[in-house]
């Protein structure tokens, strides 16, 4: 009985899967486009997949269109699935960015608007913005290919950084992987840093010498079941981790973030999304923070440091692209290793001040305003002469 559940479960999803797709295939464009350069940047609309609150890449979006609008430009944020309501949408909106003052509407009712420049900022939206007029830029944000198996949705991801739109990518990571895996001849790519708001998150005065000997030990793990944050993964290193150093007499506690809080672990606290203010309280209690940036990095390393949390990644991601080998804990997927680095480090918190010091050299050099202001140069030099 149990294996004809399974079997009916798994065509379950593959039918779904495939109705998934066709919905999105008839709702593409996919000829082929002339990206001419505009007159003026005056008026410009950024595509999103959908809005919900606290959603990291629609907040960046969002951060740029706010400085493009107090340019001088008439922004729109484009939200391009239907489900759900204009109206919850703004609501969702205001939530992330509650100083956005801009216009919110659906696809629909962009299509027959004249734009000077068309922003896409994920793989579906770079085939949504063919209906839409001007420019066309890719605000890439990450190598979402790698968000799937190799599966109908990564070919159709990999396939958008041939479209010859002009690529902004959020830091060179993404860069790297396109030049490795993609035909990108057709477009123009230009690279602006990877920042954080240090007004958000302020450099806390964490005193590491209370780290010394701890017997108490809490991590918050930011955690994902989308894009390539190994969820399962961490999960394991860390449960395993907790027993290896209850058996040296210390004891850890769990606290995964990030997730719907309906989701239940065995050896860990679900605290589910928290608010910007709930993050900073978080990090401000616990003793480590834990990432999986295995895709490119995202804001939430670059936060944890800033509030002094000493932060552990994976050596195999991109996080040393960014920040270093020097800035934080750096492990396998052994969890012996990553046990015996945090006895090491609250045995030595030395080592601890001398990573926070080497991250704040790094992050002060950092800003939203200095990156949305190397977007805003990016579009001044299109414009045609």
């Amino acid at each position: 009985m149990a294996n004809i559940i399974k079997m009916y479960t798994r065509h379950k999803e593959i039918e779904d899967s495939k109705k998934e797709i066709f919905k999105l295939l008839d709702s593409f464009e996919f000829g082929d486009i002339l990206n001419k350069k505009p007159n003026a940047i005056n008026k410009i609309i950024m595509l999103v997949p959908v809005v919900y609150p606290n959603l990291g890449g629609v907040t960046s979006a969002l951060r740029i269109l706010n400085y493009l609008q107090n340019k001088g430009c008439m922004v729109t944020l484009c939200v391009c699935s239907n489900s759900m309501s204009i109206q919850e949408t703004k609501r969702n909106v205001h939530l992330c960015m509650p100083t956005y003052k801009g216009s919110v509407k659906n696809i629909e009712d962009c299509m027959n608007e004249n734009y000077d420049v068309c922003i896409a900022t994920s793989w579906q939206t770079a085939y949504w913005a063919k209906k839409i007029s001007g420019y066309k830029v890719y605000f890439v944000q990450d190598f979402e290919p790698e968000f799937y198996e190799m599966n109908d949705y990564s070919v159709l991801a990999r396939d958008t950084y041939s479209f010859g739109y002009h690529i902004i990518s959020l830091g060179g990571w993404n860069v790297d992987k396109i030049k490795l895996n993609c035909n990108y001849s057709k477009s123009k790519v230009d690279i602006i840093d990877f920042p954080y708001d240090p007004k958000e998150y302020s450099f806390d005065n964490r005193d590491y010498n209370l780290y010394k000997d701890k017997k108490d030990i809490t991590i918050a793990c930011y955690i994902r079941f989308i894009g390539r944050r190994i969820p399962y993964i961490s999960e394991y290193l860390l449960n395993n981790t907790k027993k290896y150093l209850e058996e040296r007499g210390y004891n850890l506690k769990i606290l995964f973030y990030g997730i719907d809080k309906k989701n239940k672990f065995s050896s860990a606290t679900n605290l589910g999304k928290l608010s910007r203010n709930q993050l900073f309280e978080l990090y401000k209690s616990c003793d480590f923070g834990m990432t999986a940036s295995m895709s490119n990095i995202s804001l939430v390393p670059f936060e944890m440091l800033a509030t002094g949390l000493p932060l552990i990644e994976y050596r195999n991601g991109s996080y040393s692209y960014f920040l270093g080998e020097d800035t934080a804990i750096l492990i396998d997927f052994d969890y012996k290793e990553l046990g015996d680095r945090i006895i090491e480090v609250i045995s030595n918190p030395e080592i601890l001040k001398e990573m926070h010091e080497k991250a704040k050299q790094r992050l002060e050099k950092l800003s939203w305003n200095n990156t949305c202001e190397q977007f805003w140069n990016i579009l001044c030099c299109l414009k045609e002469k």
